[in-house]
């Protein structure tokens, strides 16, 4: 259990110096690896929605060199909270990825929607195959029965989750295993509990649209029937965030300010920002670690995000 403890501790170390200006990003992210400890990835694997590879690479046991993480390459410049645009989506012809130590594996397919994600996945070296592909457009560009592995972190953004589960069901192999990570409605309670108090224009700041863009929110119970009717065999599920504390930090963090933190962390020589980044992580590290071991209080029915492990 303890070495389990130093293994979480040191992930959320590397997650908190790739996503060092979105610092709640790196405790969630951290959770996330660790609710999907248990898939056993086999050969042929598929990592559907993988965005750029860097949360997977540090899950298969990458460190990134320090001067690298996740603001190397944004449109940051371009945001502002009248005029929303994912300052993610871009890929700069300069981009490299700098490892002190590589993935302990390759998937054999990462999929996505975004080739700038792509383009980034790419320099990872995480996935053997990449593949441009829209997850509302069904079916999936794979075979029927193939894959022994699938994992996917957001199946709930397309608009008809339930057809693509049942998509899933027919690329994986009989006795393959599928982990997802699912939402549910109780993700923006925080947002619900500060309208109370805040002005419209205060959510808006703190939403960026989110709830608008996340129509694939179903409650645990029809997760569950959504799953079986597509007819896997749900072998565990839980809550992937332990306390409700880690949503209210994620739902406001640092993501006011995020564009212009990335602005100034630019304007830097590299000699400064790893001096700066050094000193940053080190105490949201100090202020996070003890959320590593806060005792679950969510249920499986109010959790806001939960990890189903499946089988064909």
């Amino acid at each position: 259990m303890e070495e389990n403890y130093e293994l979480l501790e040191s992930k959320l170390k590397h997650y908190l110096s790739l996503y060092w200006l979105r610092p709640e990003n790196g405790l969630i992210t951290t959770f996330k690896s660790k609710a999907f400890e248990n898939l056993k990835i086999e050969s042929p694997s598929l990592d559907l929605s993988c965005g750029d590879g860097m949360y997977m690479a540090i899950h298969l046991g990458a460190e990134f060199d320090f001067d690298f993480d996740f603001f190397k390459s944004t449109k940051a410049k371009e945001f502002s909270h009248s005029k929303f645009i994912d300052i993610y989506d871009v890929f700069d012809k300069n981009y490299e990825v700098d490892f002190v130590k590589k993935p302990s594996m390759q998937i054999d397919y990462g999929a996505d929607w975004k080739q700038a994600m792509l383009d980034k996945a790419e320099k990872t070296k995480v996935y053997k195959n990449l593949v441009h592909h829209d997850n509302n457009k069904l079916p999936l560009p794979f075979a029927d029965n193939y894959f022994k592995s699938i994992h996917s972190n957001s199946v709930y953004w397309v608009n008809e989750p339930d057809k693509l589960i049942s998509d899933i069901y027919r690329i994986t192999a009989p006795g393959g295993n599928v982990a997802l990570e699912l939402l549910t409605p109780h993700r923006y309670e925080t947002l619900v509990q500060l309208e109370k108090f805040l002005s419209h224009e205060a959510i808006e700041i703190l939403d960026r649209k989110r709830r608008a863009n996340t129509t694939g929110m179903r409650e645990y119970s029809e997760w569950k029937e959504i799953i079986e009717n597509a007819g896997f065999k749900i072998k565990q599920v839980n809550s992937v965030y332990p306390d409700k504390l880690i949503m209210d930090i994620w739902n406001i963090g640092l993501r006011p300010i995020a564009h212009l933190l990335i602005q100034m962390a630019e304007a830097l020589d590299k000699e400064d920002r790893i001096r700066i980044k050094e000193e940053w992580v080190e105490i949201f590290f100090k202020l996070f670690k003890p959320f590593l071991k806060i005792n679950t209080s969510y249920t499986i029915d109010n959790a806001p995000y939960l990890a189903f492990l499946l089988e064909k």
